[in-house]
Formats: C-alpha cells, structure tokens, sequence
C-alpha cells in the first residue's frame, strides 16, 4: 500500500501512557500529538514489544504534559524490506521533526512547520531578500517560489544567512532549508538553499546587482511576511535579455496574491530563539526626498575626537548622518567642495561601491536643502549615515609603514603635523562616535 492511501485520522491509536495495549503485530506506526501533529514514525515487527522499551518514551512523555500523545498504527507484512521502504516513504512525506534529531537532545518544544517558516522568511526580509517571481509548472520541480539576495561580485551576505538559517535547521520542527550548492571560495562562497512547504518549493539564491532593482520593486507577502518584490515588466525584460533566466525561469511571473496564504503569528513568536549571530542590515535610507521647495530641519551637535571636530546632524526620528562636506575635509582637506567640477555624487558611490560589504551599495546620494533648527542656519548637502561615514573613512583611508604598525598594535599617539584624517582613522579603530553621541546630551 502506497503512502499516499493512508489517512491517519482512520487508523486504531492508543494514548502514549496506554503503550501496554498495543498489538503483537507488524506495524508502520504514527507518534501525533491531539491536533494531528506527527512527532515521530517507525516501523517494527512487534509493535507492542518495540514500545515496552522504545528510546523516545521518555521525550515523549515530556512533551505529554502538555497536550495528549497518542500512538496510531498500520498493521503491515512483517518482510524487512517492505516495512522499511514504507518507514521511508512516510518519513519524506510528513517529515516528523523527532526523525531529525538525536535522542540526548532535550526537546521541550516542537516548533510547528508554519512557524519555522515564518520565523526564517522573516530573517531572509531582514537581509533584504527580494521575491524574484513564482513559477507553478516548472517541469521537474514543484510549484516554486524563487527569492534571491544581494551581492555585488563577491561581497555579499551569505555567511549571515546560512547563520540564520541553520539556526532555523537546529529547531525541532518538520521544516528544513538546505544548501543544495555552493559557489567555490574565490566566487564568494554564496550559498543556494531550498525547503518545500505544502508542496510548494521556495528556492533562494545570490543575486549579483540586486541592489539597483530595489528601489522600483513592490511589497508582496509570502506566508504573511512581506518582502521587496520584482514586478512583471522587469522580468519581462531580464527573460527577454539573459539567455540564462529565459532557459530556466520560461515560465517565471511575478508575485501578485501570496502562494501561501497563512495567517500571521504572534510576534513573539517570530523574535524568538537565540539569533545573537544574525545580523540586521539597512543598507536604504530612511529619509524620503522633501517635496521640491522645501527643506530638511535638523538639529547638530558637535564632537572632538582628538582634536578633529565632527559635525553630527539630527533628524526627527533620532537618526544620526553627517554632511558629505565634512568626509571631503577629512579625506582631502576640501571643506567646500564644488558638486560638479569634483563629481561629488560621482565620488561617493565609487567609494560606497569600494566598501568590503555590499551594506551601503545602492544607496541614494543626493543633494538637499537642510535647515539647523537651534540657529536657523540653511545648507546644501548630501547627507551620509552616520555608520557609512566611519566605514567610509576606515576603508577610504590608507596609512603605511610604521605608522600603520602603531595603528594596529595601539600604539599610536597623535602628532601636531598628523593629518585629521589619520587622527580620526586611529580613533575609529577601537571607537564609535555613537557612543560619544551616547553619552552626551543632545
């Protein structure tokens, strides 16, 4: 008898503390829990002799306490053979999450599959993962839904989400992503990944240049967690355009209803579990264009790093950013730059796109009106975060010899004739000028 012939809910079953009234049979058996959740499945040529002493009671008996167990049993031949390629089948259709972990493991909790879903949809957001498109007659795949995360030649975030995800993997539940390929280390070690839920595959993969489709991409939801996502007429013109997509997404569309409708879990439940190793990363701006003719009101506050002063502006909502004018008189000793003759925005995206990460490719340099609150002072300037700043002078600036060497070692002890840059590149070696902002007034 196949698989796909049994219905659980028409099976003989017992409670887990009534395990002595089991038969003396050959047997597929289902551990559920009241709901219908399936625990754990086995086989075995004596069920009742096999639970009289079965390593997983104990666990079992734990997760009892809280919602009744039950065994359910289907009588089968007693051939070896026979009842392990059914074990095997059941195994890879319902997936039981005790299946997938050893018996030392102190499970108190079994995360429900919609869950674990949501939870490692929710981390991919984060990490900006966009939905490229579904596809539901791919040929020798199931309905599959394909996201695809930035990277820019061979920086990218893939350590991040192979953390995240593999702390997904470690839960006790039916759901399970795999790294089905992985690029070599001199390509950048992106990793590719799948899981299946519902009969429906989600495959996730590295998208080189991700960050330029961005801007222009809508909001869809897949399982309730929203996403960026690709709209049609652009995947239209990458199908069209890329020999590659058009032989192997030909019948690719863009998401418009979610392909997995569920509803939304507490939140608590999504910020659970021990995610200290991943990440968050806000490569975007959070400021939106003013409408034309008006400005941004900001409020500044002053710093002195050894005695390199350092403008700090302050929006509304407690962000912090620095004007471009002062990277250009730390870099080059330019405090007003022309914004044509030194291709300022030009500049700046070089430098971003320079960076070890792609955490700030993309970003939307522009120049705009700024008015300081406390004395009503109006410029014209590009505003940098305030963390893009320090990463762009620590990576922008490049001592050498022995100066370098006091640098690294702590040594470093700053001279009348030293540069601001090199002042404030040794300070940021072992500070943040948030926690001076931190600690001070504002």
């Amino acid at each position: 008898m196949l698989s796909e012939d049994i219905k659980l809910s028409e099976l003989p079953s017992v409670y887990l503390l009534d395990k002595d009234r089991l038969p003396n049979c050959a047997a597929i058996y289902f551990v559920c829990d009241s709901k219908g959740q399936i625990f754990y499945i086995g086989r075995t040529v004596n069920l009742v002799e096999r639970w009289r002493e079965h390593h997983r009671f104990n666990q079992l008996k734990r997760l009892n306490r809280k919602d009744n167990i039950s065994i359910y049993w289907m009588t089968c031949t007693n051939d070896i053979k026979v009842l392990s390629n059914l074990e095997t089948q059941f195994i890879n259709k319902y997936k039981p999450p005790l299946n997938w972990t050893k018996v030392i493991s102190p499970i108190r909790k079994i995360t429900p599959s919609e869950t674990a879903l949501q939870q490692s949809l929710q981390q991919l957001a984060k990490f900006n993962t966009m939905i490229f498109g579904f596809d539901p007659i791919a040929d020798e795949e199931p309905p599959t839904i394909y996201l695809v995360y930035p990277v820019l030649g061979r920086r990218g975030i893939s350590g991040s989400i192979r953390t995240a995800l593999k702390n997904i993997n470690k839960k006790a539940s039916s759901l399970k992503w795999k790294e089905y390929d992985t690029e070599p280390k001199s390509s950048g070690k992106f990793g590719y990944w799948e899981t299946h839920y519902n009969s429906i595959r989600i495959d996730l993969a590295p998208f080189d240049g991700l960050v330029h489709f961005m801007d222009s991409s809508n909001y869809r939801t897949i399982a309730s967690i929203g996403f960026m996502a690709f709209k049609n007429e652009e995947l239209e013109v990458l199908l069209e355009n890329i020999p590659e997509f058009k032989e192997n997404f030909a019948a690719l569309s863009a998401i418009e209803e979610d392909p997995i409708p569920m509803t939304p879990i507490d939140k608590s439940l999504l910020l659970e579990g021990n995610n200290k190793s991943v990440v968050e990363i806000e490569p975007w701006e959070e400021l939106e264009p003013m409408p034309e003719g008006e400005a941004r009101k900001m409020n500044r506050q002053f710093l002195h790093v050894d005695g390199v002063e350092v403008e700090i502006c302050i929006n509304s909502n407690g962000k912090y950013f620095v004007r471009h004018n002062l990277y250009w008189w730390i870099m080059w000793g330019d405090k007003n730059p022309d914004p044509h003759r030194n291709c300022v925005i030009e500049n700046l995206n070089r430098a971003a796109n320079r960076l070890t990460t792609i955490k700030w490719s993309g970003y939307r340099f522009r120049f705009e009106t700024i008015v300081f609150d406390e004395d009503d002072v109006e410029v014209e300037s590009v505003l940098l975060p305030l963390f893009m700043f320090e990463d762009l002078l620590k990576n922008e600036i490049k001592p050498y010899g022995k100066l370098l060497e006091e640098i690294q070692n702590g040594e470093y002890k700053s001279k009348l004739d030293d540069g601001q840059n090199i002042k404030i590149y040794a300070w940021l070696q072992k500070n943040s000028l948030i926690s001076l902002l931190q600690t001070t007034n504002v």
